[in-house]
């Protein structure tokens, strides 16, 4: 009898990862993964507890493809970026937005770890820029929440198929113009409560 090929887990994370891709979360199983490497499940579960827990892995492997999107510079403000580029990802990465935002049963502290380095690339956008860095906290807080509500929910319609074939420029546009519409707000509140004092 031969030799049971060792995989590691990172051989087997990037084997369900592709399976993730080319098909969808639910194909994500120990068998499919098993098959596409040709060994036993018990591989698998060798180097992985539960499938819970290499879906968190898998999970965190597309957060980083997320951050990929995010970080990129479409405009010259972090915010609206962020905006675009989970709009992007969601468009061009379905399954892995799926993974990401549209899966039960992920630990809340992986969602709360997401928006964290998205309120850090916020804040540093806004404190680099000099119309923007006098913005208090609590105004830069609504500003990210009401800018969530927007790019998660488009986010969302443009990965489910509500939007079909939409084109980048023209989210990429309406991201900016609700941008625009919350800045425009922030300077606002932030003119008024100068005013107050």
């Amino acid at each position: 009898m031969g030799r049971k090929p060792n995989f590691t887990r990172e051989e087997i994370l990037n084997s369900a990862f592709e399976i993730l891709n080319n098909e969808s979360l639910k194909d994500v199983t120990a068998r499919n993964i098993a098959k596409k490497l040709g060994v036993s499940t018990i591989a698998i579960y060798s180097a992985f507890k539960s499938m819970d827990e290499l879906k968190n892995e898998l999970a965190k492997k597309a957060k980083t493809k997320l951050f990929e999107y995010t970080k990129r510079d479409y405009t010259d403000l972090s915010i609206l970026n962020i905006g675009i580029g989970i709009c992007l990802f969601a468009k061009e990465e379905k399954a892995l937005f799926r993974t990401i935002f549209l899966r039960e049963g992920l630990p809340r502290e992986f969602m709360d770890q997401i928006m964290d380095d998205f309120r850090n690339l916020i804040y540093s956008g806004f404190n680099n820029n000099r119309e923007y860095n006098q913005f208090p906290e609590d105004i830069i807080e609504w500003v990210i929440k009401k800018g969530w509500y927007f790019s998660h929910g488009y986010a969302t319609l443009i990965c489910t198929g509500f939007y079909i074939d939409i084109e980048f420029e023209t989210f990429k546009k309406e991201v900016i113009e609700m941008g625009n519409v919350l800045i425009e707000k922030a300077l606002e509140m932030t003119k008024e409560r100068d005013n107050e004092v």
